[in-house]
Parts: C-alpha cells; structure tokens; sequence
C-alpha cells in the first residue's frame, strides 16, 4: 500500500513541479523515474530484474513510436500538398462558427466509431478542423477539446477498436454483451456532450464574413485548390475502411500527400523534404497560424518522453506494485456502486502512473474481475466501468502516450483543451450514475427473491 501511495507521489509531484519551474515535462518525468526505479530497488529487486523490465516496456512502444513519426510527417505533407488548405476554403464556405464545436464533435465521432481508432481520426481530421477554428477566430483549445472528445468516442465503443477488444478480452466478456451493456453510458454520454458542444459554441463571437473571405482567397492565391488534392485523405480513410491497419494507412496517407505536393502543387522535392523534416514553414502572411506544424525534427522531447513513459509501464508491470493497494480498496466495498467508485478510482490512478491506455484497461479488468465475480457482479458491468473510467481518461494525462499523441495531431497542447473534452472527463460521472440505478435494481430483486422463498 505505502509503495503504491509513494509511486503515485513521486510521479505526480515530479511533474507538477517541472510545470511550476517551467522545465519540459520530460525532465520532471525522468526524476519521478528514478524515485520509483530506488523505490525498486530497496523493495528487493535486482538490476537485472530492472533493466529486463524497462526493455520489456520499451519494446511495446515501437508501433506508438511510428505512429508519432507518421503523425509529426503526415501533417506537413497534406498542408504542402493542398489537402488541409482545400479542406479548410470548402468547410469555412458553409460552417457557422457557433456551430463549430458541434460539428467537430459529431465529424470526429462517426469517423472514428466508423474507422475504430481516435488517433487515425485526429491525424486525418484534426489539423483541417483546427485550420479552420482559427480561420473562423474560434479559440482553438475548445475546438481541440470537442475534437478529441469524438475521436474517443470510437476509441472506447466501435466494434473495430482495439483498445475496445482489449477490455472485452480483459474481462473476458464478448464484445457484443459489452458493448450492449455499455449503450446506457454511451447514450450519457454522447447526449452530454450534444448539448455541451451545442450551448458553448453559442458564447462564440462569430469573425465578419468579410475577413473569413480574405483567408480562402490567400488560400486559392497560394495552393491549388481542386478535389485532386483530397487524394491523400481519401487513400487514408479508405485504406482503415479496408482493415488495413493504422500504421500502413497513415504511410499511405504521407506517400500520397507528397505525391501530390511534387505532382499537382508542382513542389520541389527539397521544400517537399524540408516540410516533412523541419513542420511546415512557408505560410504566406496571413496564414501563419493556420497553415503550421508538424515535423519530424520537432518531436525530439515527446520521443524521449514516450520512451521514459515506457520503461515505466514495464517496471509497474513486472513489480505488482499496486497489487496490495487494490485489495485493500475493496476490503470494505458492498454495493455495485461501491464496487463502481472505487475502480473508476483505480482506473484513474493507472491512467496517471501507467502513462499509456493499455496498461490500466489491462491492469484494472484483469485484477478485479475476480473481485467483482465473487461479490455476484457481472464481469460486463466491471468492463464497462473500466471503459468509462481508464479508457478514457488517459486521454487527459499530458504524459500518456495516448494523449501525447492526440495533441501532436492537432498540435495543441493536452492540459489546454482538457477542459473542454468532455466526453472524456464525464465517463467517470456517467458510470457511477448508471451504477447507482442498477444497484436499485439488485437490491429491489434481492428483496423479491427473499419475499418469494
């Protein structure tokens, strides 16, 4: 118990600190590292045991890594190929800017339920909504907040998720019987953050037609702006559609765009490579801050940092660390929802200490599915909390590798829309409110089965 409680201070307080000093948050992560690799050590476990483990973990993250790789390159090639700014001049010719957030929402929600996967639809969708947020001068952290709350709407319930077949494997319960006993929390949620979006994008002050007008005309005066140059978005949605997987897809969403760049915008290949090496930085005045980022040079310290966020997932993975602190969460727990507000609680924890999405969906549902079995709780109820709990609240933790990269495919930084994410922050809510009707339930067919005999 004192060990996890130690865990989640020094990490926590590492990071909190490197905030406050204005260190990058890497630096702060590394020391917190440290703390908990002493902590290790003077719990018995060898240098060996430690260096396996931390080369375990690092070995998990090789496809987390492409992806960033794919992401920091697929952003400069679609804004040097025209694919972002012909997106951008066709949505801002119909998009009302109070309707914005609404619209980034449901756009991200059914592409990823649709395509299973919130970083395939950030990285596609993403960097074109936010273009046009500033377009529009709608503040972007809360168009970023209403972008990564739909992308994760797939990411916890779409039958093609692999985070999703994760937690049904967990709790081993099929996907089906998951997913249905998820549809209450899911209609919360959804019909929350409906009516979130829809109020908070009327306290937008709409920017004059006439200056949304200058921006599309800098756009066509500087790009060709043709549907040829959706080619690259249109290989990328088509390839996931295909069950080609995300990696190869975003590959081919990169190869098309910087074909389209050399072939149709008529790009050297040096400004080409420069783009992909450096962002892009050849925005014409009065696009700066619409047409930017990316780059694969810039993504040195999130490199580093998934890295150290890895060597932790595996020594939390090989120590048990926090096994003693669960069974003593649940020493007193009686009622569903009992049993509910203190897994939410565990799920959040390892969100925060196991710095990727995986970790505490596996940790959480394969350590309390006993747990909830012999207390006469169905497996499906536990993987519905742990979806709207450690699935989903990854996505708020800076240094989760989830949520690193979310922010670097739309370039905003995650304590800047959290805020606004409300699906993400309000599965928690939902959950222990559904809980708490179906604890009603049990009771009240407790009671009968006692009158019946």
């Amino acid at each position: 118990m004192r060990d996890a409680i130690l865990t989640f201070l020094f990490i926590v307080t590492s990071l909190t600190l490197a905030a406050v000093l204005q260190i990058p948050l890497f630096i702060g992560f590394a020391v917190g590292l440290a703390l908990v690799i002493i902590l290790i050590y003077l719990k018995g476990f060898t240098t060996k045991d430690i260096i396996l483990a931390s080369l375990d973990g690092i070995k998990r993250i090789k496809p987390v890594l492409i992806i960033l790789a794919l992401i920091s390159v697929l952003i400069p090639a679609w804004i040097i190929s025209g694919t972002v700014p012909t997106m951008i001049s066709y949505i801002v010719r119909w998009i009302e800017p109070n309707w914005i957030l609404l619209f980034a929402f449901v756009i991200t929600a059914v592409t990823s339920f649709i395509l299973g996967t919130a970083i395939g639809t950030l990285g596609s969708l993403g960097i074109i909504v936010i273009g046009v947020a500033v377009t529009v001068d709608v503040p972007i952290a809360l168009v970023a907040g209403a972008l990564v709350s739909g992308a994760f709407v797939g990411d916890r319930c779409s039958p093609l998720s692999s985070i999703f077949h994760l937690a049904s494997n967990s709790v081993e319960v099929d996907p089906k019987q998951l997913f249905r006993n998820m549809l209450p929390t899911t209609i919360l949620m959804v019909s929350f953050c409906l009516i979130f979006y829809f109020v908070l994008g009327f306290t937008i002050e709409p920017k004059e037609v006439m200056e949304n007008s200058v921006v599309t005309a800098l756009l066509k005066e500087n790009f060709y702006i043709s549907i040829l140059t959706l080619l690259p978005i249109v290989i990328l949605f088509g390839s996931i559609l295909l069950n080609v997987k995300t990696i190869p897809a975003l590959a081919l969403g990169v190869l098309t765009g910087i074909f389209v760049a050399l072939f149709v915008q008529g790009e050297s290949l040096i400004s080409v490579l420069q783009s992909l090496g450096f962002g892009y930085l050849q925005s014409p005045k009065g696009l700066e801050e619409i047409l930017r980022g990316g780059g694969f040079f810039n993504m040195g310290e999130l490199f580093i940092f998934i890295t150290l966020a890895s060597i932790m997932n595996g020594l939390l993975d090989r120590t048990q660390i926090f096994q003693q602190f669960m069974k003593k969460m649940f020493e007193k727990a009686c009622t569903l929802t009992n049993y509910t507000i203190r897994t939410v609680a565990i799920g959040i924890i390892f969100a925060i200490v196991g710095c990727n999405q995986a970790f505490p969906v596996m940790l959480t549902s394969r350590s309390l599915k006993n747990t909830w079995t012999a207390a006469g709780y169905k497996r499906s109820d536990l993987g519905r909390v742990v979806c709207d709990s450690a699935l989903v609240t990854s996505g708020l933790v800076p240094w989760n590798m989830v949520a690193i990269l979310s922010a670097a495919a739309i370039g905003v930084a995650t304590l800047d829309y959290a805020l606004y994410a409300a699906f993400l922050w309000i599965g928690p809510i939902a959950t222990i409110i559904v809980s708490v009707k179906r604890s009603k339930q049990h009771k009240e067919y407790r009671g009968n089965q006692k009158v019946a005999t």
